[in-house]
């Protein structure tokens, strides 16, 4: 996953009309896909997990990692917008998988160390 379709999507991104054509082609057939395997992987057992985008504007990557955590084990429902203001407490008794984008800044990852600290079930996706 990581090694094809983040690169594709990577090189389609740019200013010219016919990549952003193909790339939101790609998105759309990317998005049905992983619907789908979430759907199926929701049969099995294992951990159900929330996927949160926090200041992010690439949701198909979003997408992505859901699809990423699923095949590690978590039955994954994906939170369709990426929030600006995260908060765990509207979320209550969910794991929350959180993508904050290729580079978390060192403030969201102090905030999700301190919801850790306090007993939120949040975990970080990504690299």
């Amino acid at each position: 996953t990581t090694h094809l379709f983040i690169p594709l999507r990577r090189r389609l991104q740019c200013q010219q009309p016919t990549l952003q054509a193909l790339l939101a082609i790609l998105d759309g057939v990317l998005i049905n896909y992983i619907a789908i395997c979430l759907a199926s992987a929701r049969k099995k057992q294992g951990k159900d997990a929330l996927v949160v985008g926090w200041n992010i504007q690439d949701t198909t990557r979003l997408w992505l990692e859901g699809w990423i955590a699923s095949q590690q084990g978590w039955r994954i429902d994906v939170l369709a917008h990426s929030l600006n203001q995260l908060r765990p407490e509207l979320f209550e008794g969910r794991t929350l998988l959180v993508w904050c984008g290729e580079n978390r800044t060192s403030a969201q990852q102090q905030q999700l160390t301190s919801w850790q600290e306090q007993g939120h079930d949040i975990f970080p996706l990504g690299i």
